[in-house]
């Protein structure tokens, strides 16, 4: 069946499994920034014979039909239509020849939420886990998922999904889509399920889930408020859903946990049938008991009759007999040790039985507390139900605020309550767990000391059967030893003369003594326990290089992945310093799968990376703010020196305008000397004071340009030192980096070599032990080859004599297969071991000698036996207790290590948290400050204009001047009335004109003095705000909003000012106008003095006269004009002397006088606090009037003696003084008003800023919030005390808030050095664990092979002894054939009974074996 991706571009094919996303090995690449390496995956379900998409938890997701799927399986359907990322090309799924299979979720009604009928085909106890996919149970139960495409309704709007990453896979999504239609705004939530959302969920609908809420908002309110309304309760439905998500993840989880509970029961109820089981065993055990009491009554009365025999023999006899008695007393020890041991296990079991009954509690009050967080579950749901009922309260109040806030109030501090139960639910449920893993581990535990002793008891079952089969072999060997048992006398001897030369060589061992069975047993198990040690070395070695070739493979391709991912690293790094490519490396490093040798290595590089990473994308982000783009960081500063350059430029080329405009004023000044050559030389003086004027304002102005320039210079100057400071981090970091990778390099090259020389120990040993190995093996099979050739004889010799007793082997046979299933092999070795040795001295009365020897060789090689297994046992008990000692160390250090990972990891959140607060923070200042600066460069601009529009009308006003100069020598009285009253109306004029001049540059001062305290303010602001960032709180950061609306209230006053400046300007235009009437005025005038100048040649003589009755009627009228124009004749002062001779002395004072100010700047900008900005600014203005003073008080001294008769002014004198009086006052009223505007402005800005910097350091006791507009001196000295006060504790604050920087820094570097100890310890521990695991398999292997080697040994000496018993017995025979009658069935009976103790012994070293 073929299927094919439909879409603009074209047609896909689809495979059976088709990958989507950007990697380069995926079927399907799509180059789109919204989709992942690893997208998704469509595949073909032959069941269902239909395709699956499936999310790989993509940061977008996918959308099916318009619904967003995240972390999902879907079933697609034909027409389909696929959309991978939030934005990209859709997909329509096409399919050839469909199959007609039915879709039983099409006819359903629409999904979860909303309750539908419960269905009953669904089993209640089947809790799904989230890791798996729900699919309908009407179709086959194959692993596919509902078709979310089809369930859900197809809505209108497609929100984009979110570029975070979901923080869990089984979490839901929520989202909200508004529906445009004429009605008033609708809010409506939308829900969906990621993993966790089964179909019963779907079907029966979900208790705790709430109906979509709608949240009509009335349309009268403005657009802004319902935005804010919106994104309130947008919040408040998104808290309230995670805690609804949270209680569903929580019910999953209780299912689940319940699940464990009853898989825990039923591993109690098989506990309970093993105890059966064991009650079972202890009543045969005491039915056994009862067989070994009639079994030593037996054996009393045996002794009864050894006691009558022994009174005819000798005293070797006595000795027999006293030696066979210790041996029964050593029985009857055994047999009492065997009880005692069936006690004890007895006991371990009632103590298993307690300890089962006691987890059977823990399971119940477990079961209860399920049940009783279920019910908090429900009660929380309840509450979250209430909550979404006050949710839609909250509609209705939103038009009373107050108590909107009031409930918004209660919902926080409810659903902080809500938050610590959860919490407190999230402890207890940890506690839950961590109990129910304990428990877990100790029936681990039980089962594992079940399943050992079912091995034990199946070990005995085979070794049972195995003895069966060889009697049976024996019943029919038993015909054909009885005809051979002359030969086997013979061949015996014959046997026994050539395993000693097997064994000793040709050379006789003792050439005086003979050679006993004794030594020559010991011998072979000598030579039989020298192989099987070298059998053992061989397999271990052989295991041993096995696991370090493993390991060796396994850490070199390791340690070849990191290289690699290394080598990448540092290209990476020498080639570009982008962030993005560098975190690209750092997530390949980090998904690499490296053991845990090399697993430590990639730790320590992945630290180090991140924190070179962490410094790149802050330094990139440092560019950014900076305006530099970190892709092309050289282009970003040609752009900011083209900018500088363009600022100077701009400059310049002011400066060259005001070059043009003064000589363009230059040559009217020459015009108009020209004109006015015939002129008095008071018009050219008040020219020269107004030309000296002019360049004091330019020197003021070219101070300016180069006080900016240099503030220019300076802050490149900072940029510089802040990109070298820059550079030098990058390049420390690199060392750092490049360092770490060194050390790291190194420590790999050390595993390596040590690796290599272990191999090659191994290597040697190995070598040199295969040989010896090889050496043994052959010499072991030849001398077994010759055992096994004397054993065949001897069984051929055997087998007829064996034929008469097998009726009595079948019905032992019979018993031994009862006693195996009922487990009691122990206490039938024993009893049958008793009766073959009573049976023995019955037979062997003749021959006691032959008989005494022969245990005294068996008790040897008993003891030696024995004591090797006490050896073995204490060696055993030893290493036992070594391992639990270890193992209880490992454990303290593993949770050790796990509490100090818990608090790094707590430590790291913290810090980066930390660190995105301060990184956001710090954008925002960033971003005010560059408002701030945009805004003082556009005044600063504006004030530019502004002193170049007044500096053209004061080079016309000076125009005017020359043009029209006063008249040398007054006319006559009475025809002069009418052109004197025009002087005075134009001297009226000019001094107007000359007050508006004067109070626009008291408002340019006013202004560029709160333009310099801007801009102080926003230095300080800066400075200290570098040192605040990681102490701003939510609350501070409200604060700081408010502070930039004050900021922004600020600039609207501003741009009031700048209307004022306007207002003006426009008042500047309209005198200009009236100035151009009175030049026409002046022409007027000046032709009528023409035609009077001969008149008055005529009447000098008169005027001297005049002159000395007016001059002491002028005097006080002269002191009140004088006083109006003080500052008009200062001006035309200083003109003069510019113009004069000592034109580079005033400059040099200027200079001077300049120096000087900058020095005082200087030293009050260091001092930093609101009191010295008073002072500047009051010793900036004293300057200004000092000024003004001297030069006042130098017209008054150069005034000249000669001044003119003033007849006609003494009538018009005292209106002039009038005028100029209401004048100036007028001008005085505005000029303070602008200056108390000024000083309320600048109390407003400085109380907003300690009030900001009190809220914002949390200082409670700042006193100095009064402002110091309608105070006294006195009162105004105690409130600049007061804040001095308040900046001194500022300081302290800001001091203390460095030294907690300092301690947490401090706090930080030693958690560093405690995680680099725990990674170091992590890697010796590791080192530890393997080696243990080594030994604890060593040690279990060594304990089954010795377990072997024993049963070996045993079976082999029973079968040395039943070939020596029967030759006796043929030799008896022969001697006494009378009693052959009588002690037949006794030695038949032997037989039996030392096979069956022969199989009990060898049981019981096989158990010891199995335990260990």
């Amino acid at each position: 069946m073929k299927a094919y991706l439909k879409s603009a571009e074209g047609f896909f094919v689809l495979n059976k499994s088709t990958t989507i996303g950007r990697h380069e090995n995926s079927d399907l690449v799509l180059q789109s920034p919204d989709i992942d390496n690893h997208h998704a995956l469509i595949e073909y379900n032959e069941a269902e014979c239909s395709f699956v998409l499936q999310d790989f938890n993509s940061r977008n997701g996918t959308f099916v039909n318009e619904c967003h799927i995240q972390n999902v399986a879907v079933k697609l359907i034909p027409g389909d239509i696929l959309r991978f990322g939030s934005a990209g090309l859709t997909y329509e799924l096409v399919i050839e020849n469909p199959p007609p299979v039915s879709f039983p979720w099409m006819r359903g009604p629409a999904p979860w939420p909303g309750p539908q009928p419960p269905r009953a085909t669904q089993q209640p106890n089947q809790a799904p886990p989230p890791s798996h996919i729900p699919f309908h149970q009407g179709v086959q139960p194959a692993p596919m998922q509902r078709s979310w495409s089809q369930a859900f309704p197809r809505p209108t709007v497609v929100l984009p999904a979110s570029h975070r990453r979901p923080v869990s896979a089984n979490k839901e999504m929520f989202s909200f889509v508004v529906d445009d239609a004429r009605k008033p705004p609708v809010i409506k939530q939308v829900w969906t399920n990621a993993m966790k959302l089964s179909e019963k969920s779907v079907a029966e609908g979900i208790p705790g889930a709430v109906p979509p809420a709608e949240i009509y908002v009335e349309e009268d309110l403005a657009q802004q408020d319902k935005d804010e309304i919106i994104l309130l309760l947008g919040k408040e439905v998104s808290r309230l859903s995670d805690y609804e998500i949270e209680s569903k993840y929580k019910d999953v989880i209780i299912a689940n946990l319940q699940n464990e509970v009853a898989e825990l029961s039923q591993k109690v109820s098989e506990t309970t049938t093993s105890r059966q089981n064991e009650k079972e065993i202890s009543q045969k055990c005491q039915v056994l008991d009862e067989d070994i009491d009639a079994k030593q009554k037996e054996i009393q009365s045996l002794k009864s009759q050894i006691s009558a025999l022994q009174k005819g023999y000798s005293k070797v006899l006595c000795q027999t007999l006293s030696e066979r008695n210790s041996e029964i007393t050593s029985l009857k020890n055994e047999g009492e040790n065997l009880k005692r041991d069936n006690a004890i296990t007895s006991g371990m079991v009632s103590s298993l039985q307690k300890d089962i009954l006691a987890k059977d509690e823990q399971v119940q009050q477990l079961k209860e507390e399920v049940s009783h967080l279920k019910s908090q579950n429900k009660d929380k749901d309840h509450q979250l139900e209430a909550l979404g009922s006050r949710c839609s309260v909250l509609k209705e109040e939103l038009k009373q605020e107050d108590a909107h806030r009031e409930l918004r109030e209660a919902q926080e501090k409810e659903l902080k309550l809500c938050k610590t139960q959860i919490q407190d639910m999230e402890k207890e449920m940890k506690k839950l767990r961590a109990e129910l893993r304990k428990s877990c581990t100790e029936q681990s535990v039980i089962s594992r000391t079940l399943r050992e002793k079912s091995k034990v008891e199946e070990k005995l079952q085979e070794d049972s059967r195995r003895k069966l089969l060889q009697l049976q072999e024996m019943g029919n060997r038993e015909s054909v030893i009885k005809i051979n048992l002359e030969r086997a006398v013979g061949q015996l001897e014959h046997f026994r003369s050539q395993v000693i030369k097997a064994t000793y060589g040709r050379a006789k061992p003792f050439r005086d003594k003979p050679v006993t069975d004794q030594q020559l047993i010991e011998k072979i198990t000598q030579v039989t326990e020298d192989n099987i040690n070298f059998q053992q070395k061989k397999w271990t070695l052989q295991k041993e290089t096995q696991l370090s070739n493993s390991k060796q493979e396994e850490t070199t391709e390791n340690i070849e992945k990191l290289r690699t991912s290394l080598d990448s690293c540092q290209a990476c790094m020498k080639i570009s310093c982008c962030s993005h490519d560098l975190k690209k490396e750092v997530d390949l490093l980090q998904h690499l799968q490296v053991s845990p040798p090399v697993s430590g290595l990639q730790k320590v590089v992945l630290d180090v990376l991140r924190h070179a990473l962490s410094w790149l994308e802050e330094v990139e982000q440092l560019l950014r703010d900076l305006g530099i783009l970190p892709s092309s960081p050289n282009k970003d500063q040609v752009q900011q020196f083209s900018g500088n350059s363009a600022v100077f430029t701009a400059g310049k080329a002011a400066g060259a305008s005001g070059r043009e405009g003064e000589a363009e004023r230059g040559e009217a000044r020459a015009r108009g000397e020209a004109q006015s050559q015939n002129q008095a030389t008071d018009g050219r003086e008040g020219g020269k004071a107004l030309e000296e004027y002019i360049t004091q304002e330019r020197n003021r102005a070219k101070e300016t340009l180069e006080e900016e320039r240099k503030r220019m210079q300076e802050l490149e100057s900072l940029l510089a030192q802040q990109k070298k400071a820059l550079a030098k981090s990058i390049t420390q970091e690199k060392n750092r980096v490049k360092e770490a990778l060194e050390e790291e390099q190194t420590r790999v090259q050390e595993l390596e070599e040590r690796l290599a020389r272990q191999k090659e120990v191994l290597e040697s040993s190995i070598a040199h032990e295969k040989r010896k190995a090889k050496e043994a093996l052959e010499s072991e099979k030849r001398k077994v080859q010759d055992l096994e050739n004397h054993l065949t004889q001897q069984k051929e010799i055997s087998e007829s004599n064996i034929a008469y007793e097998k009726r009595k082997a079948k019905e032992a046979m019979e018993k031994e297969k009862k006693k195996v299933q009922d487990l009691e092999n122990r206490l039938t070795k024993q009893k049958e071991e008793l009766e073959l040795k009573e049976q023995k001295e019955d037979v062997l009365n003749n021959k006691l000698s032959d008989a005494l020897a022969m245990v005294e060789e068996t008790q040897k090689t008993k003891a030696t036996e024995s004591l090797k297994a006490e050896s073995l046992a204490l060696k055993l008990n030893e290493t036992l207790a070594e391992l639990e000692t270890t193992k209880t160390k490992m454990i303290m250090v593993e949770e050790r290590l796990i509490l100090q990972q818990k608090m790094v990891k707590a430590l790291q959140d913290e810090q980066e948290s930390q660190r995105h607060g301060f990184e956001e923070e710090i954008m925002e200042y960033k971003e005010q400050i560059k408002q701030h600066a945009q805004t003082i460069v556009s005044l600063e601009e504006k004030l530019q204009k502004v002193t170049q529009h007044h500096k053209k009308i004061e080079g016309e006003i000076a125009t005017l001047k020359d043009n029209d100069p006063a008249p040398k020598e007054e006319r006559p009285q009475d025809p002069l009335v009418a052109p004197m009253t025009e002087s005075s109306a134009k001297d009226m004029a000019y001094e107007h004109l000359i007050d508006d001049l004067l109070a626009a540059q008291k408002e340019i001062l006013s202004q560029q003095e709160v333009i310099m305290k801007l801009r102080k303010d926003l230095t300080e602001a800066h400075s200290r705000m570098s040192d605040l960032r990681g102490e701003l709180n939510e609350k501070q950061k409200m604060e700081l909003e408010q502070n930039v609306v004050l900021v922004q209230q600020q600039s609207k006053e501003l741009s009031v000012l700048k209307e004022k400046m306007a207002q003006m300007s426009s008042l500047v235009e309209k005198k200009d106008r009236e100035l151009k009437a009175l030049e026409e005025a002046l022409r007027a005038s000046q032709e009528k003095h023409r035609l009077q100048l001969n008149t008055e040649k005529e009447q000098k003589p008169r005027k001297k006269t005049q002159t000395c009755d007016t001059s002491v009627q002028i005097e006080p009228v002269h002191t009140e004009a004088f006083s109006s124009s003080q500052e008009q004749q200062s001006f035309s002062d200083l003109g003069v002397r510019c113009k004069g001779s000592r034109h580079e002395e005033v400059i040099q004072r200027q200079k001077k006088a300049l120096s000087e100010l900058r020095a005082r700047i200087k030293e009050l900008e260091k001092a930093r606090s609101p009191d010295h900005k008073d002072h500047q600014n009051e010793s900036f203005l004293d300057l200004k009037n000092l000024r003004m003073e001297n030069n006042v008080q130098k017209i008054l001294l150069d005034a000249k003696p000669d001044l003119p008769t003033l007849s006609r002014i003494e009538i018009l004198a005292p209106q002039n003084g009038l005028c100029n009086a209401r004048f100036g006052s007028a001008m005085e009223k505005s000029g303070k008003m602008d200056v108390a505007e000024a000083l309320e402005l600048s109390e407003k800005l400085y109380l907003d800023m300690s009030k900001t910097l009190g809220s914002l350091m949390n200082i409670k006791n700042m006193s100095g919030h009064v402002s110091m507009k309608y105070l006294s001196r006195q009162e105004r000295e105690k409130v600049n005390q007061l804040r001095q006060r308040d900046l001194d504790l500022v300081f302290d604050k800001i001091t203390q808030l460095k030294n907690q920087l300092g301690r947490k820094e401090e706090l930080l570097r030693g958690y560093e050095k405690d995680v680099e100890q725990l990674r170091r310890s992590k890697v010796s521990i590791e080192m530890y664990q393997s080696q243990v695991a080594k030994l604890e398999d060593d040690i279990y292997k060594e304990a089954e092979e010795k377990a072997l080697l024993k049963e070996a040994l045993e079976r082999m000496e029973h079968q040395l002894c039943q070939e020596k018993r029967i030759n006796r017995a043929i030799r008896q025979q022969k001697v006494g054939t009378r009693k052959a009658s009588l002690k037949m069935d006794q030695e038949r009976e032997m037989l039996r009974k030392e096979t069956s103790s022969k199989s009990s012994q060898s049981l019981l070293h096989s158990k010891p074996s199995g335990k260990y």
